[in-house]
């Protein structure tokens, strides 16, 4: 049994030995939220009594959900462990009588203080160099799958454990895969002004992520994320060529929405990069969850194209204009 597996599976145990759960919130700031998407997407399509919430750090503290209570578990995530906003919903969440799971890569830090357990993921600079199956984004997937296995029972458990088993040399063939396109693709995007991203399902996340954390903040290149079924439902207008879409096409139930926007975008010229999860190795993992890591693998790709553009436009990853720098 891997160190996450164990971590996952240990907590959720320690839990129902005090009470139920019913409820369960996935809560974060910027990337520590949509890291949280895997976890959140599986429970909403596999869960038949479990109610599951997604939601903003200071939208929880400001506007608490009702039902939190006693049989609710509280999932929070922050980097350093010290987002302020991050920090009061864990407080909040234990006033209210529920668990607390905060995950953070700095130990030691107040938002541990304010969990009743801790997971410390993994993270570096040069994804490559960590085990994808212990990232904070892969935790999301392996809380979700012990909560919803040791509650109402879940099938198809093994083949999910089977699939976290293999993806660490899907994760890593697909980024030696995509270096050279990675290099084509930051010659040709580096002087872009906007970028949209897109994808559905599984990969909406990594989606909305790449947009608010790395072209936003990161790149400073102007981005919306647009969610392949709701693109015919207004962001569409915009299409005409050369217009740029970075589309994260995912495997599964929803990528024929992936493939409609596809066929649009290619009509009327957009200027698209597509990172196909089908092509990048997500077939070699069970079939009837695969499309569960379609996010993750996306994540873990895109991290090979941010630093070859980042590196392009020399504009490090780790530049900020106010970000820990000014009062906000």
């Amino acid at each position: 049994m891997s160190v996450a597996h164990e971590n996952a599976r240990r907590i959720i145990s320690d839990i129902l030995g005090k009470q139920n759960i019913e409820r369960v919130w996935f809560v974060g700031c910027g990337g520590s939220l949509t890291g949280f998407w895997p976890g959140k997407y599986f429970l909403d399509c596999e869960a038949s009594k479990l109610a599951v919430g997604y939601i903003t750090s200071n939208e929880f503290v400001h506007a608490t959900p009702k039902a939190l209570g006693k049989n609710s578990v509280v999932i929070l995530a922050s980097q350093q462990g010290n987002t302020a906003e991050t920090v009061a919903a864990a407080r909040v969440a234990r006033e209210k009588g529920a668990a607390t799971i905060g995950l953070v890569y700095q130990p030691g830090t107040p938002l541990c203080e304010h969990s009743d357990y801790i997971i410390e993921y993994q993270w570096a600079r040069y994804p490559e160099t960590v085990d994808p199956t212990q990232q904070k984004a892969a935790y999301s997937l392996w809380l979700a799958l012990e909560i919803l296995a040791q509650t109402e029972g879940y099938a198809k458990y093994d083949e999910l454990v089977s699939a976290f088993g293999r993806f660490s040399d899907v994760v890593h063939g697909a980024q030696r895969q995509v270096q050279d396109d990675a290099q084509r693709f930051a010659a040709e995007w580096k002087d872009e002004k906007v970028v949209y991203m897109m994808g559905s399902g599984p990969s909406f996340g990594a989606a909305h992520q790449e947009s608010i954390c790395i072209l936003l903040e990161m790149q400073w290149i102007n981005s919306a994320s647009i969610h392949s079924g709701e693109y015919f439902h207004g962001p569409f207008e915009i299409t005409e060529p050369g217009t740029p879409f970075i589309l994260l096409q995912s495997s599964g139930r929803t990528r024929p929405l992936d493939d409609r926007a596809i066929r649009f975008i290619e009509r009327y010229q957009g200027k698209l990069q597509l990172i196909d999860a089908d092509k990048l190795g997500i077939q070699d993992l069970p079939t009837d969850v695969g499309e569960y890591f379609c996010g993750l693998l996306h994540n873990c790709v895109l991290d090979v194209y941010n630093l070859a553009l980042a590196t392009a436009r020399n504009h490090p990853l780790t530049t900020r204009r106010y970000m820990w720098k000014v009062e906000y």
